[in-house]
């Protein structure tokens, strides 16, 4: 498997159940080693650099499903993410107005628990959290995953809002139609194999995938190989 992303460029990775959308991103994100290929971020090879190498040199990754503290207020969470990064409390609070430009809806919850917002708002505050270390590459996995049809629709928002910003985004996403609003680009996988590879508006026309993706497929075998590249 071979796949490119250009700075500024947010693409889809779509595919049906055990495509090996999450085999990629572990992959990539170093949790997988590839029995050949090479994953370079920039000119950086950090094909077999540990996943905490990786996210210092700017490959970051959210998952889907909770991932924040939830007894913390939104700005303990905001504050608790930069343990370790070394910067001065001016920069700390620099990084943490831009994210919350980006979603003024939890400046207004800044005291409040994590666990008295709703579902969007804690995916919201997750997102801010990995944000706030301004990352080369941005790994989203099933950023919507269990959240109602309002609020998808204002996360797509907010994402659209960092694609205009000239955010690198790759995006695993069960909402297709979601993906696709956001990306520039999409690739579809089956069986560990890229099946598809082009502009988004391109895969809309292809029903046989999206079918696919929507009714789901047989499990793929682990990936053996990845090699991945974002371009300076």
């Amino acid at each position: 498997m071979s796949f490119s992303l250009a700075r500024s460029e947010t693409v889809a990775l779509l595919g049906a159940n055990g495509a090996g959308k999450t085999t990629l991103l572990r992959t990539l994100g170093g949790l997988l080693m590839p029995t050949e290929g090479a994953v370079r971020l920039g000119t950086r090879n950090i094909t077999y650099s540990e996943p905490e190498t990786r996210f210092r040199v700017g490959m970051v990754q959210l998952r889907g499903g909770e991932g924040t503290f939830a007894p913390l207020s939104v700005g303990d969470n905001l504050r608790a993410a930069l343990i370790g990064a070394s910067l001065r409390r001016a920069e700390v609070l620099e990084r943490q107005e831009e994210v919350l430009e980006v979603f003024p809806a939890l400046a207004e919850r800044l005291a409040d628990p994590a666990r008295d917002l709703s579902g969007g708002q804690r995916q919201m505050l997750s997102l801010a959290m990995v944000l706030q270390h301004r990352p080369e590459l941005l790994l989203i996995d099933e950023l919507s995953l269990g959240l109602a049809p309002i609020v998808v629709q204002e996360l797509l928002g907010a994402l659209a809002r960092l694609r205009e910003q000239g955010n690198t985004m790759l995006v695993v996403e069960q909402s297709v139609s979601l993906a696709l609003d956001l990306a520039d680009r999409a690739m579809f996988l089956e069986n560990g194999r890229v099946v598809f590879e082009g502009r988004s508006e391109d895969l809309r026309q292809r029903e046989d995938l999206l079918r696919a993706a929507f009714l789901g497929g047989p499990e793929a075998p682990p990936a053996t190989a990845a090699e991945g590249t974002v371009e300076p």
